[in-house]
């Protein structure tokens, strides 16, 4: 890094010092999520000690915009939380993990992909757990999501269209980087990604559908139809099953018991139609533009073959694992096994393709022990804030978004990593911060007396739909 960027730098942060007192952390996470999603680093980077992207940037300027309003007193730590703990265990663990090994055989520094994936995301759940957090920011967060999504879809959709004068920015299209190139991997360069932010847009509207009057639900119906059909365009089965499952979610939780039950049997008739009828279609779909409808249907052939690989290793070292990040290192030898007659050499080129098979492998049972109990009390704060009528309505949305956003990203962890994707774990521990900060003191606009609610719903005001 040039001393002329330093001292740019040095003065650009000089100059925010004045502005901080007029912005709300809110408005700088809501920011991060959508600089990191559009202008990330494929989209500008220079290299120094460690990589500068716009995000990362923005990352400083947060952080230093947080330090300044403790000290003013303008925002307070709250005590800690068994979540906090659990996402503080799990980040330093991972480092400790991370270390060791030969960088040489690596495709990625494995403390690199801690600093990135792991240590970033969990900066991020921190600044939003002492985010003051009131009805109108959880107004302003569920917009602003929504429009990220409305984006990411019509662009989805302009890359598979071919329309590529609409496509921006223009790192999308590069064709140097091939990998999924033809499929709607919008700036985050990753289908999957695409598909799994789509869907956490459309977690948002399904949350914010619930006790809206006719004239919005009729514009949150034609949100979700741009949005489906931009998740459709990722041409991914995964963010399609995601998508769904933050619908349904929702729409199981607060409709009828009766038109739960039809759902439910409607799901299973359909899942059982597909499979008889349309199986052949679906795992051979065309998608890439370099990859064959036979190739693509291949790729699902070798999950099985990357999952006894990765129970072969998780049976030499079940409590810690090979080390974050280090699969590729250790994988080798595991290719050769005869016993299991099957063909592993086919994914000796492979990594993880599961998120919960990756932390078992790379950081045993304490990783994996420790990632799920983020996600399962994130799930149960949630559930409590949704069902408890006695909260004000924005604090029960925001427990449906959560719940329906944890039900569009497990069915894309249990296909992808999703946990080496740009932005994924920064809108999942984002949404984790929010909920345990509002489950913990309220939401900011509520008076002190009213702020913590008894957690146990009441059955009598508990479904959203009656207000």
């Amino acid at each position: 890094m040039s001393l002329l960027t330093v001292l740019f730098l040095l003065a650009f942060f000089v100059w925010c010092i004045p502005l901080a007192r007029y912005v709300q952390l809110i408005h700088l996470v809501l920011a991060l999520l959508w600089i990191g999603t559009i202008f990330g680093p494929p989209f500008f980077a220079f290299d120094g000690p460690v990589q500068i992207s716009f995000d990362r940037l923005l990352l400083a300027i947060t952080i230093g915009v947080a330090a300044f309003h403790w000290w003013t007193g303008a925002i307070t730590i709250p005590a800690l939380n068994r979540v906090d703990v659990c996402v503080a265990g799990l980040t330093v663990y991972l480092y400790w993990s991370s270390r060791g090994g030969t960088i040489e055989e690596t495709i990625v520094d494995p403390t690199a992909r801690w600093l990135f994936y792991i240590l970033v995301p969990s900066i991020v759940y921190g600044l939003a757990r002492i985010t003051p957090f009131s009805s109108a920011d959880f107004r302003l967060l569920m917009r602003g999501i929504i429009l990220l999504g409305i984006y990411l879809s019509i662009t989805a959709v302009c890359e598979v269209k071919g329309f590529h004068a609409l496509v921006y920015p223009k790192h999308i299209l590069d064709p140097e980087v091939w990998m999924f190139l033809g499929r709607g991997r919008g700036p985050l360069l990753n289908p999957a990604g695409n598909g799994l932010i789509i869907a956490i847009a459309m977690a948002a509207v399904s949350a914010c559908f619930v006790n809206s009057d006719r004239q919005t639900k009729a514009l949150y119906m034609a949100i979700g139809v741009i949005l489906f059909v931009g998740c459709y365009a990722t041409l991914t089965r995964s963010c399609w099953l995601g998508i769904a499952g933050a619908v349904a979610t929702v729409g199981f939780m607060f409709s009828p018991r009766w038109l739960r039950v039809i759902g439910l049997g409607a799901a299973v008739l359909l899942a059982v139609a597909m499979t008889m009828g349309l199986k052949d279609q679906i795992m051979s779909i065309k998608r890439d533009k370099a990859l064959s409808a036979a190739e693509a249907a291949k790729s699902v052939e070798l999950r099985p073959l990357l999952a006894a690989v990765a129970w072969e290793m998780f049976k030499d070292k079940p409590l810690t694992g090979h080390g974050y990040g280090q699969y590729l290192q250790r994988h080798d030898r595991y290719h050769t096994i005869r016993e299991l007659g099957m063909p592993l050499e086919r994914v000796r080129a492979y990594s993880h393709h599961n998120v919960f098979l990756g932390f078992v492998v790379d950081s045993g049972l304490i990783g994996l022990g420790l990632y799920l109990a983020i996600v399962a009390m994130m799930g149960v704060y949630g559930w409590q804030l949704a069902r408890n009528g006695g909260l004000p309505l924005q604090a029960r949305r925001l427990g449906l978004f959560s719940l329906a956003t944890l039900a569009a990203y497990f069915p894309n962890a249990m296909f992808h990593n999703m946990t080496i994707i740009p932005m994924v774990q920064i809108f999942l521990l984002t949404t984790g911060g929010l909920v345990v900060s509002v489950y913990q003191r309220g939401l900011a606009d509520t008076k002190q007396g009213e702020r913590r609610q008894s957690t146990a719903p009441d059955r009598r005001t508990a479904n959203l739909a009656t207000g």
